[in-house]
This record gives structure tokens, C-alpha cells and sequence, in this order.
């Protein structure tokens, strides 16, 4: 997908917007300079702006207008630190803080946050303008935030009309060329404090003010100072490099230009409202189809349901008046069925019915001897069949135990005491695993 991107002007009252369009392969696919009305009648056939992602449209207004700072906010959570942000940062801003709109980078906790702040009057005048013309920006940020983000760099573009914009990690700045090599003798020692990057540290680029090295670099973009100018900047000559981006400003900050490292201004009350693009337009009836018949197989299984509990509930209606008829029974004990079976003796052979689970607790009594005392017994078809016997050691529910496992059941102990030189049992009998 093609991306749009549009400049204002520092000086407001140059009507001009500056506009340039990259296609898919990243290559300048159109550019221009024109005022408002004229600009969607230029960009209007690279592609679909309007009803399509504004994700593809970014905005860049001047870093004079719109300063970057970091500091430290307190707060536990994200929302906190966001809601506190403006109050952090007004010691900083001449103007008073109620004029001014404020956007957070990356929030993180213990973390010193990146805010972008710019007067609530040029936030309404810049989407105004946009959204005279019928174009809804995706980014909003300062035109030096497109420059290259990295420790120990400083950055610094070169514009025709004398100007320079200057970025490092911290800071940008819009100045005049004549005040540069001031500016970036500043940010030299700024710089040259921060960590080197992990590309560095593996190029083997010296670092360590012990061995007398610089950690700072300087990026020159489009031009260059003097040799006598660099001299004052500080930058040690091997650690300054010029290099030619695009055949304007414009260009080059859209080839450099990472969201990553900016700060969208597009945030709070100035956050995009997403309408339905091309993409989604295109597929909405096919999704609200599906969600009709989704909705229906939805009602049509809810039916079905209904209609088996119905059937269940009749069959089992008929079961208990058949066995209530034969048997003379005015209630069914369980399942109907399952004590039809029984009683005609159709139970299967190794079923833990009530007399075969008795029979075969007798048996294991038996082996004991004398030597027990049956106090209770118990059975239902859910809690199974139970026991509380008094034994003359543990010994002896181990026999059981055994008795019980040689037919196929588990003797559970549930639980014994100790009781006048006997053990007191609670018993129950499962299917063995």
C-alpha cells in the first residue's frame, strides 16, 4: 500500500503544504508543493486516502511548533502516568499547561517517559486544514522525530532555507546553520554520556573515556559544516559521517521515518476515530451473512437441544410407569431400567450389585474369623456400598483389602482409629481400576 506523507510549513503563513507519496517498493512514487486546495486533486490519484487506512498517511508539523522532552512521572499504572504527564512537564513549558496538548511515547514503569506537547490552537488548525481537503491523517508528530533514533547519536538535517533540524534520543531542535556547531557542542556532551549500541559494541568502535575516545557520533544529512565549525562541536573526525538521503527534506525524513521512534500526536482527544476502509467495506456484506447463519445454526441448535431434553424427559416418564405397572412400585428407586435389569436378572456378571458387593464383603469378614465386629452397612446406586467394621489391627483391613482385590473391587479405607487396643473402620467398596 502506497504512503502518503504531508509537511507543514514553519512559517504559518505560507498557505504551501509540501506532499510526497511512496509506493510499495519504498520508492517516491509522487511529490509536490501546493496549497490546500490543490493538494487532494494532486495526491487523489495515487491512491484511495480517504476510505482506506489513515495508518498510510503521516503528518509531520514543525519541531519549532511542537516540543519533545522527557521526564519522570509518577505513577503505578500507565493511565496514571498519562494523566500525570502534563503536570511533570509544565515546569518545563513557558506556556501555560491548560493551552497546550500533551502525547506520551512507550510508557514504562521506573522509566523516565518521551511527551511531545503542541498548542491545542495549531492541533485544531493542522487537522482542520487536513480534513478540509478530505484527508485523515494515521500519524502526527514533529518533522525532527522522523530522523534517526540511536544512543550516542546526534542527528542533524539540512534544509535549503538556512535551517537545520537536530534530533538525538532526548531532544530535537529547529535553528538557524550559523548556531549549529553551538547547539552541537551541547549535545556532544550529552551524548557522549549515554550507552554505546550493541552494534557498536560488536563492530569493536572504540568506547571507554579511559582510552580517550568519544562515545558521541554525528550524522551530518544533506550538507555540512565546516572543518573549523566541526572543530568547535567537539566530535572526534573518525566518529562524524556525511551522508546524501533524497533531494529534499522531505524525502529524506520519509526515508529515515520510523513510527517506532516517534511520538504520534494523535492521542486523547485528537485519537483517530477508525471508519470502515475500502478493504472492510468490500467484505462487510459477506460478514454480515455470515453472521446471520451463524446466528441461525446458533437457534437451530438451541431447538434441537430443547427437543431431545423433551424426548428424554418422556421416555423416562414411560420407564417409571412400566416398572411402576409390573412391580407394583409406587416409587423407582434410580434408574427404571437399570432395576428392571436386575430384578429379571439381566445384570451383567461382574456388575457391583448390592448382594454380589455383601456377598463378597461377608467373605472377606469371614477370613477374619471372630476377630471383627460389623457395626453398619450402607448402599445406593451413587454412593456404592459401604461398611463400618471394628478389626483387631490394621492387619486385618489389609486382608480384607486383598480378599476384596482378588474379585476385582478396591477396598477404600475412608477412614480408622484407634479404639480400646482395636481399630474402627469406615469402609468403601469400588470398581477395581
Amino acid at each position: 500500500m502506497p504512503r502518503l506523507f504531508v509537511a507543514f510549513p514553519e512559517d504559518q503563513a505560507d498557505a504551501g503544504i509540501e506532499w510526497l507519496v511512496r509506493g510499495d517498493d519504498g520508492e517516491v512514487a509522487g511529490y509536490g508543493y501546493a496549497g490546500d486546495g490543490e493538494l487532494l486533486a494532486l495526491i487523489e490519484g495515487e491512491a484511495q486516502w480517504t476510505p482506506n487506512a489513515p495508518d498510510d498517511v503521516v503528518v509531520f508539523v514543525p519541531a519549532s511548533e511542537a516540543v519533545a522532552l522527557s521526564c519522570t512521572v509518577p505513577g503505578r499504572n500507565p493511565n496514571q502516568i498519562r494523566r500525570a504527564a502534563p503536570y511533570a512537564i509544565e515546569e518545563y513549558l513557558t506556556g501555560d499547561i491548560e493551552e497546550m496538548h500533551v502525547a506520551c511515547g512507550p510508557i514504562a514503569r521506573n522509566a523516565p517517559v518521551r511527551c511531545l506537547v503542541a498548542p491545542h490552537a495549531r492541533m485544531a488548525d493542522w487537522l482542520g486544514r487536513l480534513e478540509a481537503v478530505g484527508i485523515v491523517p494515521g500519524i502526527l508528530t514533529a518533522d525532527a522525530l522522523a530522523l534517526p533514533s540511536e544512543p550516542n547519536l546526534v542527528c542533524a538535517l539540512f534544509r535549503d532555507d538556512g535551517t537545520a533540524l537536530v534530533r538525538t534520543t532526548e531532544q530535537t531542535a529547529s535553528l538557524d546553520v550559523p548556531n549549529l556547531a553551538a547547539a552541537l557542542a551541547v549535545l556532544h556532551e550529552d551524548a557522549d554520556g549515554e550507552e554505546p549500541s550493541a552494534g557498536e559494541r560488536e563492530g569493536g568502535i572504540p568506547h571507554g573515556k579511559g582510552e580517550g575516545a568519544s562515545e558521541a557520533r554525528l550524522r551530518q544529512i544533506n550538507g555540512a559544516l565546516g572543518d573549523a565549525e566541526l572543530v568547535l562541536t567537539g566530535f572526534a573526525p573518525a566518529r562524524i559521517e556525511t551522508v546524501e538521503v533524497g533531494d529534499t527534506p522531505l524525502q529524506a525524513l520519509s526515508a529515515t521515518f520510523d513510527s517506532a521512534n516517534a511520538i504520534d500526536l494523535l492521542q486523547g482527544d485528537y485519537a483517530v476515530k477508525r471508519r470502515a476502509g475500502g478493504h472492510w467495506a468490500q467484505w462487510r456484506s459477506v460478514a454480515a451473512g455470515a453472521g446471520a447463519w451463524f446466528a441461525l445454526a446458533l437457534v437451530l441448535f438451541a431447538a434441537q437441544g430443547l427437543w431431545a431434553a423433551r424426548q428424554a424427559d418422556a421416555l423416562r416418564a414411560e420407564a417409571n410407569g412400566i416398572y411402576r405397572e409390573v412391580y407394583d412400585a409406587r416409587r423407582v428407586p434410580g434408574n427404571p431400567a437399570t432395576r428392571m435389569r436386575l430384578r429379571l436378572g439381566q445384570a451383567p456378571a461382574d456388575a457391583a450389585t448390592f448382594h454380589r458387593l455383601a456377598a463378597i464383603f461377608a467373605a472377606a469378614l469371614g477370613q477374619l474369623g471372630d476377630a471383627y465386629q460389623l457395626l453398619s452397612l450402607s448402599y445406593s446406586e451413587r454412593s456404592g456400598f459401604g461398611g463400618e467394621v471394628v478389626v483387631a489391627d490394621y492387619d486385618a483391613l489389609e486382608e480384607m483389602r486383598q480378599a476384596f482385590a482378588g474379585q476385582g473391587f478396591d477396598l477404600v479405607v475412608v477412614s480408622a482409629e484407634q479404639h480400646d487396643s482395636r481399630v474402627r473402620a469406615n469402609l468403601r467398596i469400588t470398581a477395581g481400576g
